[in-house]
């Protein structure tokens, strides 16, 4: 029979009071915080999916199965001091991961559980947590497409004339990276395309502008901005 400990009680808090998780590992920390029920990292919407993975591991649907209770097999497991993900949790409960995401440890305590339901690897890195979804259309939802290119526009109101290379990219369009910090020095002030959409019950505005092989993409709605490849636009850049 797997052996149980007191994993949770050790926690000492339950997952849907987590508000604020910091990770510390190879030298680098990221903290995501909840924000109107939406997890964020330096302001910007971090990948829900992923930090449910992070969650999961953290608090199991089941008791983890205590598989050490001595620090020999720690540098094994990845939860030795040099290896460990240092996750902190409402800025004090602490606990450490291992490399795979499925070792856990408390700091100071040798017992290591296991975690079967996760067998992620997680990062400190901003690009690891970040969403890169700019915008989210769905097609049978859309009712205006209104590309801008200087003086010239091109209206679509019969989706049946939009082209299907512009629908597929809508269905997300997904950023190459997400601008961490502040805007990105080498493009231009003046966008090149403004993209409006119009769906059932919202709308987005999105800002192109030129910078080489990449374009800087502005969200109108929250000012997020992210990189684009301009190989990826060639349909928009035809109309």
């Amino acid at each position: 029979m797997p052996k149980k400990g007191n994993y949770f009680s050790q926690l000492g808090i339950k997952k849907e009071e987590v508000r604020v998780i910091s990770l510390k590992t190879e030298g680098k920390e990221i903290e995501i915080k909840k924000e109107n029920e939406v997890w964020k990292i330096k302001g910007k919407k971090a990948k829900e999916m992923v930090v449910n993975d992070l969650l999961a591991a953290i608090f199991p649907q089941r008791e983890p199965e205590l598989v050490a209770k001595t620090s020999s097999r720690h540098q094994q497991m990845g939860v030795d001091e040099s290896q460990a993900i240092k996750i902190r949790i409402n800025g004090d409960k602490e606990i450490w991961l291992g490399k795979n995401g499925n070792y856990l440890r408390f700091p100071q305590k040798d017992e290591v559980w296991l975690a079967k339901e996760s067998w992620t690897s997680f990062t400190a890195d901003f690009s690891f947590w970040a969403d890169k979804t700019i915008v989210f259309v769905e097609k049978e939802k859309l009712k205006k497409l209104e590309i801008q290119k200087g003086q010239k526009t091109k209206t679509f109101e019969d989706l049946q004339k939009i082209p299907q290379e512009i629908l597929d990219l809508l269905t997300p369009f997904n950023a190459d990276e997400v601008v961490e910090d502040e805007r990105p020095a080498g493009y231009g002030n003046e966008a090149k395309i403004v993209l409006n959409l119009e769906w059932e019950g919202g709308g987005e505005k999105l800002e192109f502008f030129p910078g080489g092989k990449n374009y800087l993409v502005k969200r109108n709605s929250d000012g997020q901005m992210f990189v684009v490849s301009t190989s990826r636009l060639t349909a928009m850049e035809k109309i």
